[in-house]
């Protein structure tokens, strides 16, 4: 008895810092969120660190979608058709259509952009399974990519695999695999959450709500091994709920242990999880005293390790040389410390490289950057306190979690990109988007919170702890770990059952409100309740010290984002209308109006047909070896530009990423001359300083009368 009782407190004292953490997660980041959003302010895809601050539309939005909530509670026939949905019958054909709906909608994205090739990672884990098809082992020694990134050698194995049926870089074959695992990644997630208690309509909700967060089935488009993973690994956990609210035969226990072994080997970043369930399973099982059932977390665990070092061997073993460990994980953390904000900055590929790919040398270096930042942290409290924040928002405030950032990059990058592709990447597009999706990011977040506090309240265990434990994971590691939105999302995902439950509970007190009840009620303070009022309080006073030291960033976001929309949007998208220019160099050197041409424009970009009487109407401007000529129609790229408008109203006309057209002023003729990157730099001070050094880049665009 005495045993059981230690337990049981044990056990409660474990749930309590679990539950605070998350509640004070939670409320951090919707008092964060709340009062400011990083956000990309350009649709080519480059990032600036600019916060905005949306509060009171915000504030707004929130209240209407309680106020909706109260009401429909209120209404007698919308409850009525609701409760229809705890039917099992019709549960699950709302299951079976909410499953077609998010296939659906993560089809949408991918059709739109089946065209166009992967960028930056993803495309060198793609070539490093094409190299290792044809026996090039340099991809798994440094400087090769996976020498330095050993994290993304299981993906790459992945690729190499399905290459033997389906080939290399075959995108349509894994964006459509990625679309057909988003759906039972949410109705996992649903169905943890029928674990602690939802009803099969608030399992209906969760469903709905990951039809609205968009972000997630955007990333189908990313060959990245994120939707994968995130399926094995959400699988492993749904196996794990099961198996810790009984006893379960021995195949449901393989695919806990194989699943989230699996998810790690696609994507290292999965052992968050793996270390949750660890956790989550060794908790639950002591409690229980089913002390023979313990060798499931330690599996878990081990063979997450295990099954990724295996496939490190049996690679290095195919390939003839050891696979490499990688840059030092020290150089992670002391990446995460340095400006901008802990963002990816080149620092671990840098030092790993000056350390002649010695990872012990360069961890050395390393643990010497991380004790300086250290020590400035202390000496400087306020920076620190400003640079944890700007971190945090940095991967929390993005309600978009960089998942448009795709369609931005290569609606520029590739020429065959689609009308519908440029409508996605479209900055007003992405606005509205992410104007509505800040509303469901607040939500969420106060759900989380609120579900935090109600699950410390319930004297039983619960699945939600595991929730708990993968979202505070997330939080922690990404903390001193490289900031980008992109990772945060997956994180977001899993706490989408809690924020229902929460938002559901929160809901239904307010229905249930007598304002005359509630003023002569009195009011009582339970131990529980003190602890997560101190840790709010704190969770408070942090928060404002943050925004306190971002309020001059705020303020320059602010009128920054406006006059990016005003002044700056209108010269990035098709800044010319459709018809006849004469085109002359603004730098001199034509004679006469310039060369007539007509401009046309589809999806983005333009062809320059020549107007010439002594000539056929059918011959536009090409580019060809690095010379400008007149040539006949053609359908390759040749003779496809993007037009940017400068600042000083003359226009670059780029060709490719980093060409463009050059005046001639000794031939008094056009050619094709080296040109700055303006995917990533458009209309920076680096552009404008280019084109001033470079006028004979410029052009005048005069309307033909």
């Amino acid at each position: 008895m005495g045993k059981s009782g230690s337990q049981s407190k044990l056990f409660s004292f474990y749930k309590t810092v679990i539950t605070v953490l998350a509640f004070a997660a939670c409320f951090y980041l919707l008092i964060v969120c709340f009062a400011g959003t990083y956000r990309l302010i350009s649709d080519i895809g480059y990032a600036r660190v600019m916060f905005l601050n949306p509060l009171l539309l915000l504030f707004v939005a929130v209240a209407a979608v309680f106020a909706c909530g109260v009401l429909i509670l209120k209404s007698p026939s919308a409850m009525g058709k609701i409760s229809l949905l705890d039917e099992q019958e019709t549960f699950d054909r709302a299951m079976r259509l909410m499953k077609i709906l998010v296939f659906a909608e993560c089809m949408i994205f991918a059709i739109g952009i089946f065209g166009m090739g992967q960028r930056e990672d993803q495309l060198e884990v793609q070539r490093a399974a094409y190299s290792f098809s044809w026996g090039e082992k340099e991809t798994f020694t440094p400087p090769g990519y996976l020498g330095i990134y050993p994290n993304n050698t299981g993906m790459a194995v992945v690729l190499y695999l399905i290459s033997g049926i389906a080939g290399h870089y075959n995108n349509a074959l894994i964006m459509l695999i990625n679309a057909m695992l988003v759906p039972f990644i949410y109705s996992d997630l649903a169905e943890i959450g029928g674990r602690f208690g939802l009803s099969r309509k608030s399992q209906i909700m969760v469903m709905a709500a990951g039809l609205l967060f968009l972000p997630f089935q955007a990333k189908v488009l990313i060959i990245y091994g994120d939707i994968p993973g995130m399926f094995f690994a959400v699988r492993a956990m749904k196996h794990a709920a099961a198996i810790a609210e009984k006893k379960v035969g021995i195949k449901s226990i393989a695919v806990a242990v194989s699943f989230a072994a699996i998810a790690c080997v696609i994507k290292n970043n999965f052992i968050i999880i793996s270390i949750a369930v660890t956790i989550y399973l060794a908790a639950e099982l002591l409690k229980q005293r089913r002390f023979k059932d313990l060798y499931i977390p330690v599996a878990v665990l081990a063979a997450s390790v295990l099954l990724n070092s295996g496939l490190n061997l049996i690679v290095g073993a195919v390939a003839g040389t050891p696979v490499s460990s990688g840059a030092s994980k020290y150089s992670w953390i002391a990446m995460g410390m340095q400006e901008e904000a802990g963002m990816y900055n080149g620092y671990n590929a840098l030092t790993y490289a000056e350390s002649g790919f010695d990872a012990s040398v360069q961890a050395v270096s390393a643990k010497q950057d991380i004790a300086a930042s250290i020590q400035m942290f202390f000496a400087e409290p306020q920076y620190a306190i400003g640079f944890y924040t700007r971190k945090i928002l940095i991967q929390w405030s993005d309600p978009t979690h960089c998942a448009f950032e795709f369609f931005s990059r290569n609606a520029y990058l590739d020429s065959n990109a689609s009308p519908f592709v440029w409508f996605l990447a479209d900055p007003s597009v992405i606005r509205i988007s992410a104007s509505f999706l800040k509303v469901f990011q607040i939500l969420m977040f106060l759900g989380g919170a609120s579900f935090a506090v109600k699950s410390a309240r319930s004297r039983n265990g619960s699945p939600a702890l595991l929730l708990f434990l993968t979202f505070i994971g997330g939080y922690v590691f990404h903390l001193i770990w490289e900031a980008a939105p992109f990772y945060t999302l997956s994180y977001m995902t899993v706490m989408i059952p809690a924020g229902v439950a929460g938002l559901t509970a929160l809901i239904k007190k307010m229905s249930k409100i007598d304002l005359k009840a509630a003023a002569k009620a009195k009011m009582t303070v339970s131990a529980s309740a003190m602890v997560f009022f101190i840790a709010g309080v704190f969770v408070f006073l942090l928060a404002a010290a943050g925004l306190g030291t971002l309020r001059q960033l705020l303020v320059e976001g602010k009128n920054e984002y406006k006059a990016y929309y005003s002044e700056v949007l209108p010269r990035t998208r098709n800044p010319v209308s459709e018809g006849r220019y004469y085109l002359k160099p603004a730098a001199g050197g034509f004679e006469g109006d310039g060369l007539l041409v007509e401009i046309s424009n589809y999806a983005g970009k333009y062809r320059m047909r020549v107007i010439n009487d002594d000539l056929s109407d059918d011959i536009f401007l090409t580019v060809s070896d690095g010379s400008v000529k007149i040539d006949w129609f053609s359908y390759d790229d040749s003779q496809v530009f993007v037009l940017l408008e400068n600042r000083n109203g003359t226009y670059s006309i780029c060709h490719g990423q980093s060409r463009a057209l050059v005046s001639d002023a000794e031939q008094g003729g056009i050619k094709a001359g080296d040109f700055i990157e303006y995917t990533f730099l458009f209309d920076t001070e680096g552009y404008d300083e280019f084109i001033e050094e470079h006028p004979e880049t410029t052009w005048n665009l005069v309307p033909a009368t």
